[in-house]
């Protein structure tokens, strides 16, 4: 699993700011007004080959009003999850007594965790004389670091991967169990769905939305193959998320579908298709996860013979490119479909790591060549040579040919579209790339 980086201070001191920095994109709100950033912002980063989570929080801060205690649940929230902490201050304001809180809480929770402290803001060679003045914080020395132009960031990012475990080939492949991440919304009945392959009560299952606060792990065996069952907490909007608890409990589901190898997103039956089913199922799919939609609660639903068709045909229509998704309808209750269910996660799982030998892959290629010959919007000529599978956790085919500018997405759609025909690779994600040779 890739380790969680979480950058933690006051408001205003720059977090955003380095969190853009390191990512190498705008993907957090940067404004001068402290405590624009409010929700904790989680995103995939790359560092010298090295891969790791970046999270950004909301600013701690000492004021009594609901969303500076809800803000400083966050930040507790992040330090205990995290794998190491960045402690953000700012040489501009100098240590301040929220500073000093902040130093004390790590000190009392992060015994077990490294935490790297910087001073940012550093953009002069008086503000570097400013910047020695937090070295007698009780801290190793501080790195002094500008976020907005990006001097000494490189150093603390080498020295914070040098010193984390890496996760290159590790988190997935280490044995044959099979890791699947139960996730939805709340109340899509996650909690009753593993209570009923288990066989046992679990977990707990109310109708509350929300009882699952936690990501529980659990294991079973079916047909000699071991399967480890990942629950978690429902995922909902961000602006339902309130305080700590709940940021917690999204965090856990972002993390479960890290883990895993396919994401068993269950839906309602009766609500439906729903936007945020849909940010789920792009996160899976964004982290190049089997996924499986399992439609729970079917008993609900009165049927007959062309139920289930209409139902799927529905649902497919507003997946759009996401189509390639297997979908199983399932009753949790009434024990209806649901090995059904594992034994298709089994098979979504090989799929993803399914290895295609290059003769099979050209001998394909040649027929879809010959199906359909790629047409380009100059004029010119695009000529496809061969074709071969790169070692990857998910399948990445590389296409080469004269000139990949040359490859339209109506050509790209239909190479996937046989792709997935030819070698049943039903509910995995797939890569393209084409490169010139």
């Amino acid at each position: 699993m890739k380790p969680l980086i979480a950058l933690v201070g006051r408001p205003n001191v720059g977090k955003s700011t380095l969190f853009n920095r390191i990512l190498r994109q705008k993907s957090a709100i940067v404004d001068s007004m402290p405590g624009v950033t409010r929700d904790r912002h989680i995103m995939p980063g790359e560092w010298q080959g090295k891969q790791f989570l970046l999270m950004d929080t909301g600013g701690y801060c000492s004021a009594n009003d609901v969303i500076s205690s809800s803000m400083i649940e966050q930040t507790l929230t992040a330090i205990r999850e995290a794998d190491c902490v960045i402690f953000l201050t700012d040489v501009r304001s100098g240590l301040t007594y929220d500073d000093l809180e902040i130093g004390k809480l790590l000190q009392r929770t992060c015994q077990d965790k490294l935490i790297f402290f910087a001073v940012n803001k550093v953009e002069s060679p008086q503000l570097a004389i400013d910047a020695e003045s937090f070295v007698s914080t009780g801290f190793t020395r501080p790195y002094f670091l500008s976020a907005k132009d990006g001097s000494g960031v490189a150093d603390m990012l080498d020295d914070i991967l040098d010193s984390l475990p890496s996760s290159e080939g590790a988190h997935e492949e280490e044995d044959d169990t099979v890791k699947l991440a139960v996730v939805g919304r709340p109340n899509v009945g996650k909690s009753s769905f593993v209570n009923a392959l288990l066989g046992v009560n679990r977990h707990i299952v109310s109708d509350i939305p929300g009882t699952t606060r936690d990501a529980i792990d659990s294991r079973f065996t079916r047909k000699k193959q071991e399967f480890l069952l990942i629950d978690t907490a429902g995922l909902r909007k961000r602006t339902k998320i309130d305080a700590g608890v709940e940021f917690y409990s999204s965090l856990r589901t972002e993390r479960a579908i890290e883990r895993c190898q396919v994401a068993m997103v269950l839906l309602d039956a009766r609500a439906g298709l729903e936007k945020q089913d849909l940010k789920i199922i792009n996160m899976a799919e964004e982290r190049k996860k089997g996924v499986l939609l399992l439609v729970n609660k079917w008993d609900l639903i009165e049927k007959d013979s062309k139920t289930s068709k209409l139902y799927e045909d529905n649902l497919r229509s507003h997946m759009g490119n996401l189509s390639w998704i297997p979908v199983v309808f399932i009753s949790a209750l009434t024990k209806k479909n649901l090995y059904r269910a594992v034994d298709t996660a089994e098979e979504i799982s090989r799929n993803r790591s399914r290895k295609i030998t290059t003769s099979a892959l050209n001998r394909f290629l040649e027929e879809a060549l010959a199906a359909k010959h790629p047409s380009t919007k100059s004029g010119r000529e695009l000529k496809i040579k061969y074709m071969t599978q790169i070692d990857s956790h998910w399948p990445v085919f590389a296409f080469f040919c004269n000139n990949p500018e040359l490859v339209q997405n109506n050509f790209r759609k239909f190479l996937e579209k046989k792709l997935r025909e030819e070698f049943s690779l039903d509910g995995v994600p797939i890569s393209l790339r084409f490169m010139e040779k």
